[in-house]
């Protein structure tokens, strides 16, 4: 509570915290709630050529839900709907990691969500919390082979977010191999097994498509194209390519400027890259400590945020609870005075995250 206290105290120095809190994206997402998907293109203007297709529809769904029974504004409706949720994702990641590693404190898990400097997107009016909450729901259903519950959950989270469907492919699949390997090991009949897994499988791509697959329907109608969602992308400069050489690019970039931080300048690409380079070093290490499907699915995010370039990336890949589970089990492996002075390196990056969000700066759109 008292870290939201002081979002709402900086924000009036500017226009008040709901509307201060919705930058960047937060604009596309409130005008899908406003007033529906775009019939064409924008012409003119800083959005010349795009259009909001790009941004998944349950989170502007919601919005508009909230604004109704509400009357509060679109900007609050993110900022109550935000926070009311984070708490929520950031216990049930903890209590998630504990039945991995029964080591774990999640008090302290649950300190390492709440300080993170990323933390600042599960707070504003953007789709990570609700994104965040439904991925670990998803873990922890499959977790408890719950997969009837898991495939309705599945479908919501599909339609939140395109990066949603490959990950889903990937926690399907990886419940398959379970299955068979847990069959191997018990020697029940494997046949019998293999059956099973591929069924549930079946019935979680199936039934937690309907998001993705609804959407897709929708933008056939509407405009023509099922895939404008995709093909929109270029509009923001964004081509499909190989993300170790954007990474490369990044690091060779060698734009890491303290200006690059700060609001009117361009964000620093070798900043994206570096952050990529820890990630991928937090991967290896989940990998090899055991954390094999929440390695695959961090890995999976970084390979998706960045197959377009390095914007945003950072965003993308320590704004979710799956990465912050991962660096809690790291950090508590530390020595506990290490501990408490990373936690509050973290929560004092975020303070200044904070201001600098309020104000515009690039690199943490």
């Amino acid at each position: 509570m008292s870290i939201l206290l002081y979002y709402v105290a900086v924000a009036k120095v500017f226009s008040g915290f709901s509307y201060s809190a919705c930058e960047w994206d937060c604009g596309w997402y409130i005008g899908i709630a406003s007033a529906g998907y775009d019939l064409h293109p924008h012409l003119g203007g800083n959005t010349n050529g795009q259009a909001n297709w790009a941004f998944f529809p349950l989170f502007p769904l919601l919005l508009r839900a909230i604004h109704a029974a509400t009357g509060f504004s679109y900007q609050l409706c993110g900022v109550v709907l935000n926070n009311a949720l984070f708490p929520l994702m950031a216990v049930a990641s903890a209590l998630y990691l504990k039945t991995k590693r029964r080591e774990t404190n999640a008090y302290m898990t649950v300190l390492v969500f709440l300080a993170s400097p990323f933390s600042l997107y599960f707070r504003v009016p953007f789709t990570e919390t609700l994104y965040g909450i439904l991925l670990i729901a998803l873990l922890f259903l499959l977790r408890g082979e719950r997969t009837w519950l898991a495939s309705a959950v599945a479908a919501f989270f599909t339609a939140s977010r395109p990066t949603a469907a490959p990950l889903l492919a990937v926690l399907g699949g990886a419940r398959m191999v379970a299955h068979c390997l847990h069959a191997r090991i018990q020697g029940t009949d494997i046949a019998r097994s293999v059956a099973r897994a591929v069924a549930q499988c079946l019935l979680l791509g199936s039934v937690g498509g309907i998001g993705l697959l609804g959407y897709m329907l929708y933008l056939h109608v509407h405009v023509g194209d099922a895939l404008a969602f995709k093909h929109i992308e270029t509009a923001w400069g964004r081509h499909p390519g190989n993300p170790v050489a954007h990474i490369w690019h990044g690091l060779r970039a060698r734009d890491l400027t303290a200006a690059a931080f700060l609001p009117g300048h361009e964000e620093s690409l070798t900043y994206f890259a570096l952050a990529c380079l820890v990630a991928a070093c937090l991967v290896l290490w989940a990998f090899l400590s055991g954390f094999v499907l929440e390695s695959v699915l961090v890995a999976l995010t970084l390979l998706l945020s960045t197959a377009t370039g390095l914007w945003s990336s950072t965003r993308y890949i320590y704004a979710n609870p799956v990465t912050l589970m991962l660096v809690s089990a790291f950090l508590q492996k530390l020595p506990r005075p290490v501990f408490s002075l990373i936690l509050c390196v973290f929560s004092m990056v975020q303070a200044l995250f904070v201001i600098l969000w309020y104000q515009g700066s690039r690199f943490l759109m």
